[in-house]
């Protein structure tokens, strides 16, 4: 199992690290957008749709961040009032539902994908498939990580030392 947690983890680093190159390539795109707009009384054609499809895989990726480390938003207000046994029964039920969603988005995310490979961006003229290929790949990292909370199986940092699942 530590081959396959090792891939799953560089992959999860790679899609991270690209959801920050994203978000600052955004900000770049909309300043240069925002000047061209309002000082030069121009506007650039592909901006928009080009920082829809950052603003789109950063969230993806973002959101398969979030289940590894169970960071999903929740409502603790009856949460934390419950006994323990019962906080571990909710918490195994939220980390199945999750494995559900994310192979829905791997199964749904592979059919938009060929659905829309014919598809052109206007402004950009790419296909608009390449909107929707993070949708398949956050799908099987949530799927993944979603079964690794489910099982309890622990994974090793780079370290050797155990990381601990916070719920």
């Amino acid at each position: 199992m530590n081959v396959i947690d090792r891939f799953f983890n560089r992959l999860m680093d790679l899609c991270m690290l690209l959801a920050k190159l994203m978000l600052l390539t955004m900000t770049i795109i909309i300043c240069i957008h925002v000047f061209y707009r309002y000082a030069l009384n121009q506007a650039i054609r592909w901006s928009e749709e080009i920082t829809m499809m950052l603003m789109v895989y950063m969230g993806f990726f973002s959101i398969a961040y979030g289940v590894k480390h169970r960071l999903h938003l929740s409502v603790n207000l009856f949460y934390d009032s419950l006994p323990a046994g019962l906080q571990r029964i909710i918490l195994k039920l939220t980390d199945f539902i999750l494995m559900i969603m994310g192979l829905v988005l791997l199964y749904f995310g592979i059919s938009l994908i060929k659905s829309t490979m014919h598809n052109i961006m206007i402004a950009t003229h790419l296909p608009s498939a390449m909107l929707y290929g993070a949708v398949p790949v956050s799908g099987i990292l949530i799927a993944y990580f979603s079964f690794v909370n489910f099982t309890g199986w622990e994974q090793k940092s780079g370290n050797g030392e155990r990381r601990e699942h916070h719920g």
